[in-house]
């Protein structure tokens, strides 16, 4: 799955001190407000104390000059690939599975997009109640946050078992709604709202979840009403297991991924998740569905994608992460071995490998 590094987990772990037990929100800081100082672009608006506001602008300096080195590494070299590469139109959506929190990636391939629906195993939880934090709460919460930008200023990707870990009811984290927003604030984007979502019985669509606002369970999906150049973007992110034994007992689940797989989809450091047996099932959809699949070697497995679609080769794969089983993907590798038309790839996607990073791109063919 899409992820950061070690210390996500402290990073995220720290946002559930804003949302305990219920509190109170501030009524004086708005969604926006709250993503401005997370993403480190604003330095009042959500605390009152002199010492606060010294901190708030300490970490400001800080995260704002992590995110200039990842655009700089990472995301600008990434969005002139994607403009030269991919095909883009205006409004439309893009559908990304295994993608915990990470809407930079997506919005940097795909930025003309209208929707991009996230789907991953983390709560999405509560907007954070920075103005409820007291000042050595704060001050730990920028300390650690500060520290996941550093992780995703270096990497640009999550790790699974950091959130699995951290996240969830009766866990210490409630959730990963402030990193969407802070990522959000970070791309240039005025976050308009945050409201709980869930699939409706008849897997057709999202529909607010008609739940208590404050509790946690009502909040396991959300939906960030963002704005940016005076155009609305939605970002949906769906809690949903992609397995098996879950899709086969929640046919509403199953026919709304059927319906979102229909329009674009990426995916990227997916453990190879989409290559087990136990994963069948949102693999023929996508196999079935997706008019374009945009990946690294961690999505569908080569050989499937031949059968369907045409696929263009970039950067360098030889085997997958030492992690996974020798073997994976061997048709890939072999692909990347023989194919003279193999693109190159600029910038750093996916896992830490010995032959670098690689992405395929895969056009279904006309029947």
């Amino acid at each position: 799955m899409a992820r950061f590094e070690t210390k996500l987990g402290s990073f995220l772990s720290l946002a559930a001190l804003l949302v305990a037990s219920g509190a109170a929100r501030a009524e004086s800081a708005s969604p926006d407000a709250v993503a401005r100082v997370l993403a480190g672009l604003e330095t009042t608006g959500v605390a009152d104390e002199p010492g606060e506001e010294k901190r708030i602008a300490e970490f400001a300096k800080s995260a704002s000059s992590k995110w200039a080195r990842y655009i700089k590494a990472i995301g600008a070299p990434m969005t002139k690939w994607a403009a030269s590469e991919l095909p883009h139109a205006a409004g439309e959506t893009i559908f990304y599975p295994f993608a915990g929190p990470d809407l930079p990636t997506a919005v940097q391939l795909f930025p003309e997009a209208g929707r991009y629906v996230l789907v991953a195993l983390q709560t999405g939880g509560r907007v954070p109640a920075l103005g409820e934090m007291k000042p050595d709460e704060l001050d730990d919460y920028l300390d650690m946050f500060e520290r996941g930008w550093v992780d995703f200023a270096r990497r640009g990707f999550f790790r699974t078992d950091d959130l699995k870990a951290d996240t969830g009811k009766g866990k210490t984290l409630e959730g990963i709604t402030p990193v969407l927003m802070a990522f959000a604030a970070a791309g240039g984007f005025e976050v308009k709202e945050v409201e709980p979502i869930r699939i409706n019985a008849e897997g057709s669509d999202v529909e607010r979840h008609p739940g208590p606002a404050d509790a946690i369970a009502t909040w396991d999906s959300v939906r960030l009403t963002l704005e940016r150049d005076g155009r609305k973007v939605l970002v949906d992110y769906v809690w949903v297991d992609l397995s098996d034994d879950y899709l086969k007992k929640n046919p509403a689940a199953r026919t709304w991924l059927a319906g979102v797989s229909a329009h674009k989809v990426f995916t990227k450091a997916a453990s190879h998740l989409l290559q087990k047996s136990f994963f069948s099932t949102f693999r023929e959809i996508l196999l079935e569905s997706a008019p374009l699949v945009v990946q690294d070697e961690t999505g569908l497995d080569y050989k499937d994608l031949g059968k369907h679609f045409d696929v263009t080769l970039y950067g360098r794969f030889q085997r997958a992460h030492k992690l996974w089983t020798e073997g994976v993907q061997r048709e890939l590798a072999d692909a990347y071995r023989k194919r003279k038309d193999v693109k190159p790839l600029g910038f750093k996607f996916g896992y830490e490998k010995d032959a670098g990073s690689c992405v395929q791109v895969a056009v279904r063919r006309a029947k």
